[in-house]
């Protein structure tokens, strides 16, 4: 129970600096920006999430169990060579049609920024995260990616208030991105031994781990299609304001998934006798996160987003109270993909809940958008989480009664070349 402590100690302050650091420039980005502006941006910032997503090729769900499973520095430095080279020829093929993407929503004369913004999402898909948490290394995440975001934001927001020029808050985001990956990977990778990916490897390790990139795409669909579709189906002002609750919202599930870094090792090296007690106190402790997450955002998200962002573009209740109960989904889904599901292999059925939830989600969100305004993309959202948790439901206790009645603990662990069951 110790390391369990010490892991969300050291994971668990990642969260309140992922959470402190945008509340450094955004309310300035906000202000400057102005009604029309914060919408385009917020709207090019989703479109590079879920371009960041596709760069990570599902390396964040499938990553920390392959590293936690494989002490030998050897195989982790193979692995981390093998998600370098993947996701930075998927990096090459998004990122223009990830620029083209956000000059078509972009609000006139807020090109540029939104372009960027955008850009500045993407590149988190390079991110080498994944691989300190299966390693239970928090302080490699906190020196190289989370200090210097912290810097960049605070020299953004000084910049912003100078000279008023957008562009530069999400260039230094990009920045402080890519010198920590660089400075992170020089570090991991001097002296290692071995060779890095050919070429001709890139096909292998691409159809090796399909099924876990299109369970995240799948899953960033829903996420991401919300702010741009109500940016281009409301007016200015509604826009605004969704953009603002979407924000919080996406602010908040930093908590769950810092809080499933914090458990993922210590649920999959855990022996037979302690699995099903460690499966069970990960999914409370989200639940739990899920819960409260819903009462601030329906009670502080209207007050707090003002505050934040701008009296004239503050979220709605309505919307504010929606979103909290898809946090509250959404957290729960977290522990059960990437403690339960995934590290048992059961990728197939993780992949069958986040496509149902696009496919039922994404139009729904476009349908309720264009009748009841910004409230309608709020609830299209929920329901599209209803609909990707409510299939794990049962397979998630399924797995949790097999493991109470086996006598070992086979299939806790993620091998190359696993796509399901």
């Amino acid at each position: 129970m110790s390391s369990l402590w010490g892991r969300l100690a050291g994971f668990g302050g990642l969260p309140v600096i992922s959470l402190t650091t945008p509340l450094l420039v955004l309310p300035v980005v906000g202000r400057v920006a102005g009604v029309a502006g914060w919408g385009s941006l917020v709207a090019g910032e989703s479109i590079g999430t879920l371009a960041g997503i596709v760069i990570a090729y599902g390396w964040n769900v499938a990553g920390p169990p392959r590293v936690a499973a494989s002490p030998d520095r050897a195989d982790r430095v193979r692995l981390y060579r093998e998600s370098l080279v993947v996701r930075g020829a998927l990096a090459v093929v998004t990122l223009p049609v990830l620029a083209v993407l956000c000059a078509l929503v972009a609000a006139d004369g807020f090109v540029l920024p939104t372009v960027f913004m955008g850009v500045a999402g993407a590149v988190v898909g390079l991110s080498f995260a994944w691989y300190a948490v299966g390693a239970g290394d928090p302080r490699s995440i906190a020196v190289y990616e989370a200090v210097p975001r912290v810097v960049a934001a605070l020299a953004a927001a000084g910049l912003l208030l100078l000279t008023r020029e957008l562009v530069l808050y999400p260039l230094l985001a990009v920045v402080a991105s890519i010198g920590g990956v660089v400075a992170f990977s020089r570090r991991l990778l001097a002296g290692a031994e071995g060779a890095w990916p050919r070429v001709a490897d890139l096909p292998r390790l691409l159809v090796r781990d399909k099924g876990l990139a299109a369970v995240d795409v799948a899953g960033g669909a829903y996420g991401a299609v919300p702010v741009p579709l109500v940016n281009g189906l409301s007016d200015v002002a509604a826009a605004g304001a969704y953009a603002s609750g979407d924000k919080l919202y996406k602010f908040g599930t930093y908590v769950p998934v810092s809080l499933a870094n914090a458990f993922q090792s210590w649920t999959v090296e855990a022996g037979p006798g302690a699995l099903v007690r460690r499966l069970r106190t990960a999914l409370l402790a989200h639940a739990l996160v899920g819960a409260v997450g819903w009462a601030v955002l329906a009670v502080a998200g209207p007050w707090a987003s003002g505050l934040l962002f701008g009296r004239d573009v503050a979220a709605h209740r309505d919307v504010c109270v929606w979103l909290g109960a898809a946090f509250l989904l959404a957290s729960v889904r977290t522990s059960m993909t990437r403690h339960v599901l995934v590290p048992a292999g059961r990728v197939r059925v993780v992949f069958v809940s986040v496509t149902a939830g696009a496919v039922v989600g994404v139009p729904l969100i476009a349908l309720l958008t264009w009748a009841l305004g910004p409230v309608g993309g709020a609830l299209g959202l929920l329901v599209s989480e209803a609909v990707a948790t409510g299939v794990l439901v049962h397979p998630t206790r399924q797995r949790l009664e097999d493991l109470r009645g086996a006598t070992g603990a086979a299939g806790t662990r993620i091998d190359d070349g696993v796509v399901g069951q």
